[in-house]
């Protein structure tokens, strides 16, 4: 590890926690995406719901607080990692907004964990749009992920600076 790579600074406490647990949280929506069922549908909705309000809460954080700079790297990993962070901050944002207008324009009645009713009117149209753009966006999403997991990955195996590290829930950084 550099000198440059150890003084690199950590996130702050509510970034990371907030990270990991809407990391956590798309993870879980994802796999439930996927395999989604009558019985899963109304987790699936509430979930997503709590998504939503999270990504609010990180964005407005996240644009309060400075974020630690990238260690140095060549300028196309750079604008990869950012390219790569803002689509996922838009998309995992997005994604329960393409939710609501899937369920909200829904034949059925879509509860938010069995309590929260979520129809709004009935229209064939837009739920067709909002289920095409909640697929679409949830692979995309999916293919995000993994990017961004092999990314942090490359850089604690092979450039062994902290990258990962200052991201981690009890790491110093």
């Amino acid at each position: 590890m550099t000198d440059t790579a150890a003084a690199m600074p950590s996130f702050a406490t509510k970034i990371k926690t907030l990270h990991w647990a809407i990391a956590v949280l798309v993870l879980i929506m994802l796999y439930g995406g996927f395999t989604l069922s009558r019985e899963t549908a109304t987790l699936h909705f509430g979930t997503g719901l709590v998504v939503l309000v999270l990504m609010v809460i990180w964005l407005a954080l996240r644009g309060s607080s400075p974020r630690p700079a990238y260690p140095p790297m060549p300028r196309w990993q750079e604008i990869a990692a950012k390219a790569t962070h803002h689509s996922l901050y838009a998309l995992v944002t997005l994604q329960p907004i393409f939710g609501l207008l899937l369920v909200t324009t829904s034949k059925g009645e879509p509860m938010a964990y069995g309590v929260i009713p979520l129809k709004i009117a009935q229209n064939d149209t837009l739920h067709e749009i909002g289920e095409w753009l909640h697929a679409v966006n949830g692979y995309l999403i999916a293919a995000l992920v993994a990017l961004h997991v092999l990314g942090a990955l490359y850089h604690h195996v092979v450039l062994k600076d902290n990258v990962l590290k200052r991201m981690l829930p009890f790491a110093k950084g």
